[in-house]
Order: structure tokens, then C-alpha cells, then sequence
């Protein structure tokens, strides 16, 4: 590491030290909002973004989903099997109330 480097961590962390005990406000803060458990809806429609598997898992087609907190999706998949897969392999679609219930309509005639 240069002194340069060093000498700039240094300092940072002396200011940090400082606004940590009271000597000094922090020049900037940040605020995250969390959503409360359970506020989010578990179930919904996701498109399929990615597939090591396309005759069970095609790509570019929307599913009825079920989402879970650790980052899984529960589909069924094209052999009509319940299946879970990685949150990375959709993409979360969020539609009106009034279009979900046309899409879970078509799911259901299907």
C-alpha cells in the first residue's frame, strides 16, 4: 500500500472515530427502508431469464410464481411437476391487480 494510500485510510478512520463519538456529525447518512416480514407478495408472475434446463424451464415464458425469502421461485414446470428454482433465473413481473387476474384466468383455463 503507497503512503499516499495509507495515509488517506488513516484519516478516514480518524474522522470515522470522531462522528462515532459525538465530536463531529456526519457530513452525509443514508437511509435503507427493509420491508416489514411478510409485506411483500409471495406469490405473482415471473419471467424465465435463464435455463440450463429448457425443455423444463423455458426461457422468455412467464410463469405463475411463488416467491420465497431466500431467493428461490416456485413454478410448475413444463412436465406439470412443482419446481424450484434460483431467483437469478427470473425476473419479477409486477402487473395490476386487474391483469393478474386475467393472467391467473389463462393460467387456470391452460
Amino acid at each position: 500500500m503507497s503512503t499516499e494510500v495509507f495515509e488517506s485510510l488513516k484519516k478516514s478512520l480518524e474522522e470515522a472515530g470522531k462522528i462515532v463519538s459525538g465530536e463531529n456529525a456526519a457530513s452525509r447518512e443514508f437511509t435503507v427502508s427493509i420491508p416489514e416480514p411478510g409485506s411483500y407478495k409471495r406469490e405473482g408472475f415471473a419471467l424465465c431469464i435463464k435455463s440450463d434446463e429448457p425443455e423444463l424451464l423455458v426461457p422468455f415464458k412467464v410463469y405463475k410464481a411463488r416467491f420465497s425469502t431466500n431467493d428461490y421461485v416456485g413454478i410448475t414446470d413444463e412436465e406439470g411437476e412443482a419446481a424450484v428454482y434460483p431467483g437469478e433465473n427470473f425476473m419479477r413481473l409486477d402487473f395490476s391487480s386487474d391483469v393478474e387476474r386475467v393472467l391467473v384466468g389463462l393460467v387456470e383455463a391452460a
